[in-house]
């Protein structure tokens, strides 16, 4: 896994490496100018001549400013055209970052002052001429919102055609929210010292950020166990590591049985979803119990899964029967909200051993009480999207999107259970251990049904592993589905079939079992 860093974790990082382990900042910012330059390069193409010549690098007079003349003396060095901008009096440079503004321009290098009140022009004639700007304003120390000339300066450089790449983090970026503090740069690539930073991984976040590539800062390992990590990037590798390949002599009960209670009248979608994408996932067997007139529809449309009816004159018993034999449970999709929906909740958090895998409609009967959870029989797994975990936890979506990290930790231990707050980058948090971020996945996702795909595989995967493993593992191969997909039609952003992604499982797990790259095996 990657470890992920807060704002007060990175600074606790360049203090520890600086002050205990004698690596001079001066050397951190030369190693993280000199890798973004490497960076900088590559996407370039490394041609130089014409416009594909031409950089400007939009300095700050803090340390990020410092990281942007590194890179501005590393690229000028290397024959490209630059072009640097102080956003302020060079006065105001000092320490580390002064120490590379002279050297940039002892270079030879071009830097232009643009002082409160002096007019932007220059800056934006040669932003029009550019192949590229650097974004090196502000780095993740910054807590306020962006006002007044530097404003100016952020809407000009997001205006140009040039391509953004930014120094560690969008400047505007809130490097633990991930939401922008008034404006923000709008980059394509951002190049990141040291460690990821959280407000990287979230949804506005990952949109500003746009591709994010590590550089290496050369700092000793025993710094990043000395200053700890918020969050870690679940990886193919690990999860790999976690599905254990089959015996020989495996049977349909060893390799698990899933009941999915799931579907109403008009909402039987849901439940041939989820049933299927189980299928995929690994389970053995796989029961859809839903209302009898439900029941009576979904058995004309499958072949595989069996079926199991809820009798309304007597839940508690026909979930009983249902319940038998059975390693994890789906409840929620397309089930409904009437009191019959929430008698078959209650009874199956109360009564069922195995793993739950709590969704949809069954999230929202708990609306305000996810304590409810925590008295469950067996493991819980919440799949809430933002809407969801806003009514659980008695706030707004939007509030849950500017504290993803903070509400999923919240929801998690206030229900004791596995959450997985889903969204464009989601988070599986437990009432213990590790917070994990998923990167796999693509904007073809937002379609109907994802969801109740991603229930399926992950009940598939509770059948073999903790549900501590199996929330991060889910979300990852299901993302991995997606990606698959999207390459398979020439990176299409749009059109995906939710029934598609199931589908596509078990292509990703024979991949991520032989190592290679699920997305072409």
């Amino acid at each position: 896994m990657k470890p992920v860093l807060s704002r007060a974790q990175m600074r606790a990082y360049d203090k520890f490496a600086v002050e205990s382990c004698h690596v001079p900042g001066v050397v951190l910012m030369e190693n993280a100018g000199r890798g973004a330059a490497d960076v900088i390069e590559r996407i370039l193409g490394g041609k130089l001549g014409g416009k594909t010549n031409r950089v400007v690098v939009v300095c700050g007079a803090g340390n990020n400013g410092g990281d942007g003349f590194v890179v501005a003396r590393h690229l000028h060095a290397r024959g490209y055209e630059v072009t640097s901008f102080l956003i302020g009096a060079s006065e105001k440079v000092t320490g580390d970052a002064r120490i590379n503004h002279d050297a940039y321009i002892d270079l030879g290098g071009q830097c232009v002052e643009l002082t409160d009140g002096v007019d932007l022009g220059r800056l934006e004639t040669e932003l029009a001429r550019a192949a590229m700007t650097v974004d090196a304003l502000f780095g993740t120390g910054l807590a306020r919102p962006i006002d007044g000339q530097l404003r100016a300066v952020v809407e000009l450089v997001n205006r140009a055609a040039a391509r953004r790449v930014a120094l560690d983090i969008p400047s505007g970026l809130d490097a633990d929210t991930g939401m922008p503090l008034g404006v923000a740069v709008r980059a394509e690539d951002t190049v990141t010292f040291g460690c990821l930073k959280l407000g990287l991984l979230t949804p506005d976040g990952a949109r500003l950020a746009g591709r994010v590539h590590l550089v290496d800062l050369g700092v000793p390992s025993m710094v990043l166990d000395k200053v700890g990590h918020v969050a870690e990037v679940i990886e193919s590798e690990t999860v790999a590591e976690w599905i254990s390949p089959r015996e020989a002599d495996v049977h349909k009960h060893a390799a698990g049985s899933v009941l999915c209670v799931a579907g109403s009248a008009g909402k039987l979608g849901a439940a041939l979803l989820v049933g299927r994408s189980a299928m995929r996932g690994g389970a053995g067997l796989v029961t859809l119990a839903s209302w009898p007139d439900a029941v009576d529809a979904l058995e004309l449309r499958v072949v595989e899964l069996m079926s199991a009816r809820i009798d309304r004159a007597d839940i508690a018993g026909s979930l009983d029967r249902a319940l038998a034999g059975k390693r994890t449970v789906v409840i929620g999709p397309g089930l409904g909200l009437d009191q019959d929906a929430k008698s078959a909740v209650e009874h199956i958090l109360l009564r069922f051993e195995g793993t739950t895998i709590v969704d949809a409609d069954a999230l929202t009967l708990f609306a305000g009480r996810p304590e409810a959870f925590a008295v469950a029989s067996g493991p819980i797994i919440l799949t809430p999207h933002p809407g969801e975990a806003a009514r659980l936890l008695g706030t707004k979506s939007h509030e849950v999107e500017q504290n993803r990290a903070g509400c999923v930790r919240e929801l998690a231990q206030r229900a004791r259970s596995t959450v997985v707050l889903k969204g464009a980058r989601t988070m599986v948090a437990g009432s213990t251990g590790p917070l994990y971020i998923n990167t796999t996945g693509n904007p073809a996702l937002a379609t109907a049904g994802a969801g109740d795909v991603l229930a399926g595989i992950i009940a598939a995967l509770a059948c073999v592993m903790p549900a501590e493993r199996a929330a991060p593992a889910g979300v990852h191969v299901h993302g991995l589905a997606a990606d698959r997909w999207r390459s398979q039609h020439g990176g299409a952003d749009r059109g995906l079939l939710a029934g598609e992604l199931g589908d596509l499982v078990p292509a990703v797990l024979a991949a991520l079992a032989k190592g290679a790259d699920p997305l072409t095996l």
